[in-house]
C-alpha cells in the first residue's frame, strides 16, 4: 500500500509506513553540579515577607518593563523599576546578550544581569549588585559549556587580589540514569593564603523521580524527588555540615490545581511552611501568600504577593 502523505523511506527521522526500525538511545545532558538538587528546590515553598507588588509589561517580543513595591522587615523594602532587553531575537533565538537590570530611586541599590550566548552551547552570564554608594559591588561571573553528555562550568564570585571565591565543576551522564560530577573550590582571603576543598556529587534519574548526593569535607546533601501523581510532587532533603555537627532533614510536597497550586514544607527543627498562589482567570494577576512557623519558639511570619502580569510573562510561575 502506497501512502503518498509520508515522507520518504531513505529519512531517517521518518521511516516509511508500516516499518520497524531500531531506536537510537543517546544519553541526556545531566546539567550543572549547581542544579543538582532543583528538582527538589522547586518543590519547597518560596516564602514571602509582608507585602510584595510586581509588575510585568511586555513593550515587544524582546522587551519588557518591571515594576516592584515591597514592605517588608527583612527585605529592602521599597520601589524598584528596571525591565528586561534583548538586542536581537530571531526565531526565540538570542543574537545578542539580553540585560535584566532594576534600581532602587532612593537609595541606587541597583541588580544587572547579563545573560549571552555567542554561541549555541556556550553561556556567559554576569551578575552585579550593589547595594548603596557606600558598599563595593558584589559580582558573580558564569562560563559555561554543554555538551551532548556533560557540563562543564566556571564560577567566579567577588574575585579581587585580596579575596575571592571561584568554583570549577563537571558533570557527565554516565549511562541514560546515572550521572556524576565534581567540583573544586578556591577561596582565598589574601593574595598568598589559598583554600581548596573538593566536592563529588551523583545522580540517578528517572522521568518521574530522582535521586541526587553531594559530599565534601564540609558536609553532606542528599535530596530526593518524586512524582506520586500528575499533580502531587513530593521531596525530601538532608544537609548535614561537619564543623557545627548539625543535620536538617526537610519533607516538602506541591500540589497543583486547575488555577492555584500548594507548597508545604515541615523540617527536623519543628519549623512548619505553607504557600499557596493562583492565577486569577478573569483578571490578569497572580496573588498568593505564605505562612512559616517555628513550634518550638512559637513564631512566625506572614507574607503576600500580587503580581500584575498584562502580558502573560509570568504565568505558571
Amino acid at each position: 500500500m502506497a501512502c503518498n502523505s509520508c515522507p520518504k523511506p531513505d529519512d531517517p527521522e521518518f521511516p516509511a509506513c508500516l516499518e520497524r526500525h531500531p531506536g537510537i538511545c543517546t544519553k541526556k545532558n545531566p546539567g550543572n553540579v549547581q542544579s543538582l538538587h532543583l528538582l527538589a528546590h522547586r518543590v519547597m515553598p518560596k516564602f514571602f515577607d509582608g507585602i510584595e507588588l510586581d509588575y510585568y509589561h511586555r513593550l515587544a517580543p524582546n522587551k519588557y518593563i518591571t515594576a516592584a513595591w515591597v514592605l517588608s522587615h527583612v527585605r529592602a523594602a521599597g520601589f524598584r523599576f528596571g525591565g528586561i532587553y534583548t538586542f536581537r531575537v530571531q526565531d526565540d533565538v538570542m543574537l545578542t546578550p539580553t540585560i535584566i537590570g532594576d534600581i532602587h530611586p532612593t537609595s541606587l541599590a541597583s541588580n544587572l544581569n547579563i545573560l549571552y550566548y555567542p554561541f549555541k552551547n556556550l553561556r556567559m552570564e554576569a551578575v552585579m549588585q550593589k547595594a548603596n554608594e557606600e558598599t563595593p559591588v558584589e559580582t558573580q561571573y558564569t562560563v559555561e559549556l554543554t555538551r551532548p553528555c556533560d557540563t562543564w562550568s566556571a564560577n567566579f564570585y567577588n574575585v579581587r587580589q585580596d579575596n575571592g571565591r571561584a568554583t570549577f565543576s563537571v558533570m557527565r551522564a554516565i549511562t541514560l540514569h546515572w550521572a556524576i560530577g565534581a567540583e573544586l573550590l578556591l577561596e582565598w582571603n589574601e593574595p598568598k593564603n589559598l583554600m581548596t576543598d573538593i566536592a563529588i556529587a551523583a545522580r540517578y534519574s528517572h522521568h518521574h523521580y530522582s535521586f541526587g548526593a553531594t559530599v565534601s569535607r564540609q558536609g553532606l546533601d542528599v535530596s530526593y524527588w518524586q512524582r506520586i501523581h500528575p499533580q502531587i510532587q513530593m521531596a525530601n532533603l538532608l544537609a548535614w555540615n561537619r564543623s557545627t555537627r548539625k543535620t536538617i532533614a526537610t519533607i516538602c510536597y506541591q500540589w497543583n490545581f486547575w488555577s492555584c497550586a500548594v507548597h508545604g514544607m515541615l523540617d527536623s527543627d519543628a519549623s512548619v511552611g505553607f504557600m499557596w498562589t493562583k492565577y486569577l482567570s478573569n483578571l490578569p494577576i497572580q496573588m498568593g501568600f505564605s505562612v512559616v512557623m517555628s513550634l518550638p519558639t512559637d513564631r512566625f511570619a506572614f507574607g503576600m504577593r500580587f503580581v500584575l502580569d498584562p502580558s502573560g510573562l509570568r504565568r505558571g510561575d
